[in-house]
């Protein structure tokens, strides 16, 4: 060693920094042997970190780093050391520029994990790996200068895996086209939480359906490899110092497992947004222990049972909280979900043999313990919740297990009949909700059936879907639910009522024979008396959602063709009665063209809502002309209603107390002539009305015969006022008047009227108004009866004329002078006979009812006037015979129209005024 000998330690110290600078390293170990007090290994290692370039490749002085620790040099020849750039050197100069050298520390400044100050080679690899990220960010020169290290210290081992590991498969390996790279600096200064958000948030940014898979094992596993490190501690004890939430007792971390949790976290989250990536990653990741670390790690530093199944719990609780979380309810996702839930169940050995899989073709029977189920809360479904441990709806247990496969299971036939809702969701209605939300949810389940219902589809096999849905295949032949809790989606509704939901939907999809053939023919557990309320309300529904009252159309046609397979089975029911009669009177409005208020068309439903249908039929003959001549179809229209069940009201006040349907129909049929009199007068068609009158309302004691309309044990207060108006009819006025004859036919016939209204007429109030209206008339009549005496004596005048007879032989003039002097006598009595007549006009009701008899007695008896002329001028020519002389039959023959008119007006006055008077009539 002759050349070292020309060198001080000083010299040496320079040749050191020289040889570093330059690259040449190889000398190092022989310079540190030859001057071991001056070059001490920390000094040779803080001059290779500081003047070594970071660019220099690792296996050029990756040897003699190991000849350094290792203490040994090899043999190599002196002359291969080149000593020129420091043997001109004065000693007092070499100690000078010793003195300014500035040496880099061994230990980096931001590390913690070097814990023991005299493992010297560790400090000087992570500080060297930092240096060389640093000024090259070439990092797989940090791995070939750890390699050869790596298994002598497991610091350097746990700081390769967790820290250079992911960096290395992040910036080369999976994302090598990223714009910017991490550095060692930005991926060590992170707490786990932010780490793992950042790397897990790379996933997407290659079209790999296995990305997310590989972060988990390459980059997320390995990083929670030195979840322990002293620096990642500290990093995340300030960050839960930093944190606005309060820290809980599920989110505390375990030794070498903290952050694990927050990888449980992101996956719940991210599942909202990306379904395929996170399923994915649950049927091919096993969890924590499924992670790829290269190969560095000691097989000797695994976790122990008891940590592992901490984590696998935690993580078969994700896997719960995702399908929880999950919004997607297709069909293939809930197929997904079920994988998932059963390779939890393998993962966690909590699989259920008795369970049948996932794709079999029969729905299974689901039984387990719902103690702990039902202990669960509406908050137990909440995104935030679903990771606490105590849920007992996420975390892994055979209860839990089984309970969400039911639900699964449950929304995939619910998605088979097109109504799609979550599991989230689906919990709650089965823990959560009472009788009448989970009724409610049923239905809309039947609606969503019924929309989906194709040709051929196999309802049996729906209906036992359905079933299966409320008791999930436990307790089958129980109908009440006490015995079932939490063991079925709508386990709280009786199975009767779901047999009847079941059988409104068959009949809303027209499957009629099988709905006979189920509930009627077999031995359905449905009595007869739901299946009737069900028949019952799925007609009305039908009913009420039709739009035109035709019953070979639409609803209708639906609700009558229902009604129609039914009803056989049903003979006594009184409400299917009742509903023919309601669709025969809804088919029969639907002839005529109806508008309600503000323009609404008519439809079926305004019949059941309408306080008082029968006014539907005064609408009808308003809107449609000469509708009143069809009275036999409108009387059979309110006979129906009558029969349905409404009441024949006859005023907005309350309807009347009948004491039978009969009585309640004859009260309709009046309600409804009335209606057409009403109408027919207002198309000025006075024959018909007076028509109606005569053979529709005239009392049977007028009539030969009877008519249904004029039952007499019911109180009668419509049928007068229609007679009355009538009788009050007054003609419009024409160009061309009527002739004096059509008046006087007119007016007898309208007396007529108002003498069968006094017969009518239930009470004495509206006498004086009746017994006016007749006098009206009865002077009328006077006028119209002189008017035409006037004209026949003229006539007869003319006819009696010589000078209008051309040829003719006229009376002798004492003829002449003795028919003048009878005219003459004959004008002076009636003379006489009207100033007796004449008197004042009554101020009150018995005044009123006098001169009306008065006058009724002297207009409407005729004969009895005959008689009294004849006994008075019995040599009247007219009056030549006798009336006794005359035969019954010959007389009874000759008795005129309104002297039988006068028969009516008598009996009526004999009641009528006599009421007025209190007399007492003569059977009492």
């Amino acid at each position: 060693m002759a050349i070292f000998k020309k060198l001080s330690g000083a010299h040496a110290i320079l040749l050191t920094t020289h040889l570093c600078a330059t690259g040449n390293v190889s000398h190092l170990s022989q310079i540190q042997a030859e001057f071991p007090g001056w070059l001490p290994l920390e000094r040779v290692l803080r001059i290779i970190l500081t003047f070594l370039p970071e660019s220099t490749p690792p296996q050029s002085y990756t040897p003699v780093l190991q000849e350094l620790i290792d203490g040994g040099s090899a043999q190599t020849d002196n002359c291969e050391i080149d000593i020129a750039s420091v043997e001109k050197l004065t000693e007092a100069v070499a100690r000078q520029r010793v003195r300014k050298l500035r040496l880099l520390p061994l230990k980096y400044p931001d590390d913690d994990d070097s814990q023991d100050p005299n493992d010297l080679l560790t400090q000087f690899l992570i500080h060297r790996a930092y240096r060389i990220d640093l000024e090259t960010a070439l990092q797989p020169l940090i791995l070939d200068l750890l390699l050869p290290f790596y298994q002598r210290s497991s610091t350097v081992r746990t700081w390769l895996i967790s820290s250079l590991l992911p960096l290395l498969r992040l910036n080369y390996e999976y994302y090598p086209s990223q714009d910017e790279t991490f550095s060692l600096d930005v991926l060590d200064s992170m707490d786990s939480h932010t780490a793992i958000n950042i790397l897990l948030s790379m996933t997407g940014a290659r079209k790999d359906s296995m990305d997310l898979l590989n972060n988990l094992r390459g980059l997320v596993g390995a990083w929670m490899y030195g979840s322990n490190r002293s620096k990642r501690r500290r990093l995340n004890d300030a960050a839960e110092a930093n944190s606005i939430l309060p820290p809980q007792d599920d989110t505390q971390y375990i030794p070498k497992g903290s952050g694990w949790q927050y990888v449980n976290e992101w996956l719940v989250a991210r599942s909202l947004v990306d379904h395929e990536s996170i399923i994915n990653a649950y049927l091919n990741w096993d969890g924590p222990e499924d992670v790829d670390l290269g190969g560095y790690e000691d097989e000797h530093e695994k976790l122990h049972s008891d940590e592992l199944n901490k984590l696998r719990n935690r993580y078969g609780q994700s896997g719960l909280a995702v399908i929880y979380a999950t919004p997607d309810t297709s069909r293939s996702r809930v197929n997904d979900l079920l994988q998932v839930i059963a390779r939890i169940a393998r993962l966690l050995d909590l699989e259920d043999h008795s369970f049948v899989t996932p794709d079999g073709s029969t729905l299974p029977t689901v039984s387990f313990d719902a103690t702990q189920i039902s202990s669960s809360t509406r908050v137990s479904s909440l995104q935030n919740a679903l990771l606490v441990t105590s849920n007992p709806l996420t975390f892994p247990s055979p209860s839990s297990i089984s309970f969400l496969s039911a639900i699964l299971i449950s929304l995939r036939t619910l998605t088979e009949f097109g109504h799609a809702i979550t599991s989230r969701t689906a919990a709650n209605i089965c823990l959560h909700s009472n009788e009448e939300v989970q009724l409610a949810e049923l239905r809309n389940v039947m609606i969503s059936v019924v929309r989906q219902t194709k040709p051929g589809r196999d309802w049996r096999q729906v209906r036992q879907q359905l079933l299966w849905l409320r008791h999930w295949g436990s307790n089958q032949s129980t109908k009440t639910s006490t015995a079932s809790t939490c063991h079925g989606l709508f386990w709280k509704v009786s199975q009767d009522i779901v047999e009847a939901e079941i059988l409104k939907a068959l009949l809303e999809s027209k499957e009629y024979d099988l709905a006979v053939d189920i509930y009627i023919k077999s031995s359905s557990t449905l009595s007869s008396t739901l299946v009737e309320e069900a028949v019952k309300e799925a007609i009305y529904l039908a009913y009420d959602n039709a739009s035109n009252g035709n019953r070979t159309r639409g609803g209708m046609k639906r609700a009558y063709d229902i009604l129609q397979a039914f009803q056989p089975h049903f003979p006594e029911s009184a409400s299917l009665k009742q509903i023919r009669a309601l669709v025969s009177a809804t088919h029969s409005l639907s002839f005529y063209s109806l508008t309600l208020q503000h323009g609404v068309p008519f439809q079926p439903v305004s019949i059941r809502v309408h306080p008082d249908p029968l006014s539907l039929i005064e609408k009808v003959l308003d809107q449609n002309s000469k509708a009143y001549t069809k009275v036999d179809d409108l009387l059979s229209i309110g006979r129906n209603l009558v029969t349905a069940g409404f009441s024949p009201r006859v005023s907005d006040e309350a309807p009347p107390q009948l004491s039978s349907d009969e009585d309640a129909a004859v009260t309709a049929e009046r309600r409804i002539m009335s209606l057409a009199i009403s109408s027919a007068l207002s198309y000025d068609d006075f024959g018909t009305a007076y028509s109606y009158i005569l053979t529709r309302l005239t009392p049977p004691s007028l009539l030969s015969t009877s008519s249904p309309l004029t039952n007499p044990t019911i109180k009668d207060d419509i049928s007068w006022r229609a007679v009355y108006n009538a009788g009050r009819y007054r003609a419009p006025a024409t160009p061309s008047p009527p002739t004096l004859q059509t008046q006087i036919t007119l007016l007898s016939q309208r007396m007529e009227l108002l003498s069968l209204a006094l017969v009518l007429v239930p009470s004495p109030d509206p006498l004086p108004e009746i017994l006016g209206a007749w006098r009206r008339c009865d002077e009328e009549m006077n006028a119209l009866r002189a008017r035409e005496a006037e004209e026949e004596e003229l006539w007869d005048t003319k006819g009696d004329s010589l000078s209008s007879v051309p040829g003719g032989f006229g009376p002798t003039d004492s003829e002449q002078d003795a028919y003048e002097t009878r005219k003459q006598h004959a004008k002076r009595a009636r003379a006489h006979q009207d100033r007796l007549n004449i008197e004042e006009a009554p101020m009150g009701l018995f005044e009123v009812a006098r001169g009306a008899a008065l006058a009724l007695h002297k207009n409407a008896f005729p004969l009895s006037g005959a008689t009294t002329s004849s006994a008075d001028h019995p040599t009247s020519p007219s009056h030549a015979h006798s009336p006794s002389e005359e035969d019954p039959a010959t007389a009874e023959e000759k008795v005129r129209k309104r002297d039988m008119v006068s028969n009516m007006v008598t009996g009526g006055l004999v009641s009528g005024i006599g009421w007025v008077l209190g007399a007492q009539p003569v059977n009492r």
